[in-house]
């Protein structure tokens, strides 16, 4: 292994070296896609659904869905609220939820790894402003996959609730309604976004190389096009699939299983979590989600869309006030947050 990551190291120095206007394009879409799609799509969601758990109230608010999914899936309430909060806030939010509990103590990591298997999904935000509206010109497509996917993740939790149940250590119930606890969620919220936009342009850098050496050419041969492979590997380019026949289930398998930047970014905020069985589950997932999928693609056909608009030109995010301002002051929140731990 480690043989086999000095060789590859060897080779990423020499692709930069020798094109290093490809990978600097490459970033630069990327980070210009996390300004303009994945901060919007998850920053809020991912402050909310965070809001909701250090202030208690997600006990609360979420109880007219927990109670019955509780009897449905013989699980605690609380556990439930963490469930729907992680399929609705975005991939991170499962892994930092459950992070949490286990660093309170009140839930062991094994347990933490088996819940992570179905407390992971992109969102309704995500799959309705990339997948339905860029793919299919069609919200209701966007809903359609999230139904899907949410689908996939309920029957993935039956069935690891079949093989024995969650011990969750019962807690004091109170709320902190403070401005501490709505800064500290928007500092925790925006270290995940850090998180997640620094892997996706990392991972923009490696699929750029990858570009370069022709693998992307290889498996275009083996997948029958060349727009699954990067989603494959970074599930926001899941927008570049093309409105075909079969797109829908395709888009529901990509989207279920998350793509290669996402797992890695699930590693990086899932602390002291086993993830063999989360890992193992994305088969699976992908698989439900592109089955339940099926029958609704009959009904965002290629001919129902009049006109495909052409490519979005880029717009450098140098040249975006807003986002950058809004970038300027997420790292604001980063820093104060860092000095308020110091003191």
């Amino acid at each position: 292994m480690k043989f086999f990551l000095s060789v590859a190291a060897g080779l990423a120095t020499i692709i930069l070296l020798i094109n290093p206007k490809a990978i600097s394009e490459a970033i630069s879409v990327s980070a210009a896609s996390c300004l303009e799609v994945v901060v919007p799509s998850l920053f809020a969601f991912t402050s909310l659904a965070i809001y909701l758990q250090k202030s208690g109230l997600y006990r609360y608010a979420l109880r007219p869905i927990t109670f019955p999914l509780s009897r449905l899936l013989r699980m605690d309430e609380e556990l439930c609220a963490v469930f729907v909060l992680a399929n609705i806030g975005g991939y991170p939010v499962g892994a930092r939820l459950l992070s949490e509990l286990v660093r309170q103590e009140r839930l062991s990591a094994k347990d933490a790894g088996r819940m992570l298997c179905f407390c992971f999904g992109s969102g309704p935000g995500f799959m309705i402003g990339i997948a339905g509206m860029r793919i299919f010109g069609s919200a209701a497509a966007g809903l359609a996959l999230f139904g899907a996917c949410f689908a996939a993740s309920l029957l993935i939790a039956a069935f690891v609730r079949s093989r024995g149940a969650f011990e969750l250590k019962p807690a004091k119930l109170s709320f902190d309604l403070t401005s501490n606890s709505f800064i500290s969620s928007v500092v925790d919220a925006a270290r995940v976004m850090f998180t997640v936009c620094a892997m996706i342009v990392g991972f923009s850098a490696v699929s750029a190389m990858l570009r370069v050496v022709g693998v992307f050419r290889l498996f275009e041969g083996i997948f029958g096009s060349g727009e699954i492979f990067p989603a494959l590997l970074e599930v926001t380019r899941v927008s570049e699939l093309s409105p075909t026949a079969h797109a829908l289930p395709i888009c529901g398998a990509l989207l279920a299983f998350g793509g290669v930047c996402v797992l890695m970014q699930i590693a990086a905020l899932a602390k002291n979590i086993p993830l063999k069985g989360f890992l193992l589950s994305r088969a699976p997932a992908s698989f439900i989600a592109a089955l339940i999928s099926m029958p609704f693609a009959g009904f965002f056909q290629p001919k129902d869309i009049p006109v495909i608009a052409p490519e979005a030109v880029v717009v450098p995010f140098t040249k975006n006030a807003a986002l950058s301002v809004c970038v300027l002051a997420m790292c604001c929140i980063l820093l104060i947050g860092a000095a308020r731990e110091k003191r």
